[in-house]
C-alpha cells in the first residue's frame, strides 16, 4: 500500500530533525477551504532555495471540486484560467517537490490543511512524497524541548494586512517568523 500523506506523525527529536540545520518552509494556496478544495499553488523558502509553481487542476477537481470566488478575488488572486494556462500537471508538481525538498522535514503553518492538500496532490500523481511535513507548532514545541525559549508568540508576528496571499511569499514570511520566535537559553 502506498502512503501519499507527507505529514510526520512521530515525535521530533535530534535523530530525525536537526534544530540547527536548514529550515525549509512551505505554503499552499488552495481553491478554497472546503473538503472539496484542492491545491492550486505551492511555494517554499529556505536560505538556499526558494520557488513556487501553479498546479493545473485535474478534470475531476474542476468538475466536482470547490472553487471560492472570494479567495480568487480577495485572497490569492489566482484564477482558473491562470492555472490552466500556467499550471504544471500533478505528476510534474509532485516530482518537482520531491527533487526540491529531498528527505527534509518541512515546516508549514497549518499542517491540517497543507498536509491534506499535499496528500491529495501526491495521491493524484501516484508519487510517494520524499519529505515529511510538520506544522509550525510542532517546531516550536521541539525547540522549547531542546533548549530554546519563546521570545514572541507566533500571533505577534503574523501580518494580516490587506495583501495578496501567494504561496512563495507566505512561505518566506513563515520562515522569517520561525527564525524570530525562539532563541537558545543562555
Amino acid at each position: 500500500m502506498k502512503i501519499f500523506d507527507p505529514r510526520f506523525y512521530g515525535n521530533l527529536n535530534s535523530s530525525n530533525f536537526d534544530v540547527n540545520g536548514k529550515l525549509i518552509t512551505l505554503d499552499i494556496e488552495s481553491s478554497g477551504i472546503s473538503k472539496n478544495g484542492y491545491p492550486i499553488e505551492v511555494g517554499w523558502y529556505s536560505k538556499d532555495s526558494t520557488g513556487s509553481f501553479l498546479i493545473k487542476p485535474e478534470p475531476d477537481w474542476l468538475e466536482n471540486g470547490f472553487w471560492c470566488k472570494y479567495a480568487e478575488s480577495h485572497v490569492h488572486g489566482i484564477t482558473k484560467k491562470m492555472l490552466l494556462r500556467k499550471g504544471i500537471d500533478v505528476v510534474s508538481a509532485a516530482i518537482r517537490l520531491n527533487e526540491t525538498l529531498g528527505n527534509s522535514v518541512v515546516v508549514c503553518d497549518v499542517v491540517e490543511f497543507d498536509g491534506t492538500w499535499l496528500t491529495q496532490l501526491f495521491a493524484k500523481a501516484n508519487v510517494i512524497p520524499s519529505f515529511k511535513l510538520i506544522g509550525h507548532l510542532e517546531l516550536i514545541d521541539f525547540k522549547k524541548r531542546t533548549g530554546c525559549h519563546l521570545i514572541k508568540s507566533f500571533s505577534e508576528l503574523q501580518n494580516f494586512e490587506n495583501k495578496r496571499h501567494r504561496a512563495q511569499d507566505d512561505a518566506k514570511q513563515l520562515h522569517e517568523n520561525m527564525l524570530k520566535i525562539t532563541e537558545p537559553i543562555a
